[in-house]
């Protein structure tokens, strides 16, 4: 799976998801219209690059889901970073959607007679090197 962002929001963009919610549920709601307005008085006029990063962070909320559902299906899951996003987004046209790759998932069963390291004990660090509880 290859997970995509926005490269950059708009009005047309956010005013699309709005209206799409709006008519799938029917009615408007004046919390969710503010919203819409608080949205279109802040991001369209940022940079575009800093756009990029905020739905990039979002496609790693998606990323996350779509891991947790795949383990409850007993579908492993690697995510991958460090792939060559240009090619990937030339090869699958994202560019001409206004999008551009974040981050692959592959999906797969894992095969533990060819997999050297599935005897090995899994290796991560100490919770205490990963949380700070705060008293």
């Amino acid at each position: 799976m290859v997970f995509a962002a926005w490269d950059t929001y708009t009005k047309e963009r956010i005013n699309y998801m709005f209206d799409l919610t709006n008519d799938i549920r029917g009615f408007k709601n004046e919390g969710w219209e503010n919203y819409r307005q608080q949205l279109l008085n802040s991001y369209p006029q940022k940079d575009a690059e800093e756009n990029y990063n905020h739905a990039a962070k979002q496609a790693y909320i998606a990323l996350g889901i779509a891991m947790v559902a795949a383990a409850y299906e007993k579908v492993d899951t690697t995510p991958m970073e460090g792939f060559d996003a240009e090619a990937v987004d030339k090869i699958l046209g994202l560019k001409e959607k206004g999008l551009r790759s974040t981050v692959i998932l592959t999906l797969g069963y894992r095969a533990p007679k060819e997999d050297w390291l599935d005897d090995l004990e899994k290796v991560r660090k100490p919770t205490e090197d990963l949380v700070t509880l705060i008293d």
